[in-house]
């Protein structure tokens, strides 16, 4: 009970703060895991309590996001949104799984690795584009677009390499564990956009309380689905989340993602307060370390970089380009999912766990302060 009071204040505590100088809370909350944890402090004793509620919490995160987004937003903006993403996603996950490779990570490993690098973090995108009165601009409405996209590819790797690797396929059935699922996904959002109508009156006036229960229930019903057969609980409350809103009216969908932003910051904490807590931070100082650390960092800047201004340069200016690109390039929460469920799931090290730790944390600080400048040149 210790344990969840401190990490319950002080991690909600912590993400607000973060959120208030404009930093990721999640990076924030993971190192509050650190300090207070085992590897410094050890103020708090983490078990499997603590990462059911945190697991619930990111599933809760991921539904409210689709919720939020909704499948309109990700077609808006079409082709140039899509190739800004895929030239990231490709090039990301093929050079992050060969350099891990080369490394030494065993197969598996790498594949989470060049998975973890694939994310956008669209949270801290839009909150710069924001704050840079960049929002309603052309190279806002794509990198939002192509940020969105970029997590739902990010989210479908990571359940087809936890189904691929924990069933142990071979390669012959690769194929038809894709097929599968997308045929599940897509089942997912069909339902719950069918069950969304059905309990539109529910979520109307002075009832949305009730709304609220079903639509939790709901999301994570189907992330639970997900896990059962064999893909992370994430991406089920995600393609939950993303039919839910679709079946709402815009009014509904606002009053619910508000409502479920209630509960999730109280949630999530948990998630990431457990990867700080449980990594051992003193495997820095290890041999290869250095090599790996640095390797990550130039892959995960120059993928999205590289890739946001070749996808964007054909329908934006140079300069508008290389902003699109810069602004693909911060890594947040859904990087550190898909780090600490491959490590919770024995896929990665302790060792890798902290080095994408660290490039989702340098990546998130340093893109922001690089966005600025370039923003200064976009008309």
């Amino acid at each position: 009970m210790q344990s969840f009071l401190l990490i319950l204040l002080l991690g909600v505590s912590v993400g607000w703060l973060a959120s208030r100088i404009g930093q990721p809370a999640a990076v924030a909350q993971v190192l509050l895991g650190l300090v207070i944890g085992p590897p410094l402090l050890g103020w708090v004793d983490t078990g499997e309590a603590l990462e059911l509620i945190g697991q619930l919490g990111v599933v809760l995160l991921l539904g409210m996001a689709g919720m939020h987004i909704g499948s309109r937003h990700l077609a808006k903006h079409g082709l140039t949104a899509l190739w800004v993403a895929m030239f990231g996603i490709v090039f990301c996950l093929a050079v992050g799984y060969v350099f891990a490779v080369m490394w030494g990570s065993p197969h598996a490993e790498a594949i989470y690795v060049g998975t973890a690098l694939t994310a956008t973090s669209i949270g801290i995108s839009v909150q710069v584009l924001h704050q840079l009165r960049l929002f309603d601009h052309r190279v806002g409405e794509i990198v939002i677009a192509a940020a969105v996209i970029d997590d739902v590819i990010a989210l479908y790797l990571l359940a087809t390499a936890h189904g691929i690797l924990s069933e142990e396929m071979a390669g012959y059935q690769i194929g038809f564990s894709v097929l599968e699922t997308a045929l599940i996904l897509g089942a997912i959002y069909a339902l719950c956009r069918w069950l969304s109508r059905r309990i539109a009156p529910i979520l109307t006036g002075d009832r949305y309380n009730t709304g609220l229960l079903l639509v939790s229930v709901v999301i994570v019903a189907f992330g639970w689905v997900t896990e059962t057969r064999g893909y992370s609980m994430v991406v089920g409350g995600f393609f939950a989340g993303l039919g839910l809103g679709d079946g709402m009216n815009p009014s509904q969908r606002k009053q619910m993602s508000r409502q479920l932003s209630k509960i999730v910051p109280f949630l999530v904490p948990f998630f990431f307060v457990v990867i700080g807590s449980r990594a051992e931070w003193g495997v820095l100082a290890d041999p290869g370390m250095p090599t790996l650390l640095i390797g990550l960092l130039i892959i995960a800047m120059a993928g999205k970089v590289l890739g946001g201004y070749l996808g964007a340069l054909r329908a934006t200016g140079n300069g508008q380009s290389l902003l699109i690109g810069m602004s693909m390039a911060p890594r947040g929460e859904v990087a550190l999912v898909i780090a600490g469920l491959g490590f919770f799931q024995g896929h990665i090290s302790h060792h890798v766990l902290i080095v994408l730790i660290l490039v989702t944390i340098v990546t998130a600080a340093v893109s922001p302060l690089v966005m600025a400048r370039l923003a200064k040149r976009v008309s």
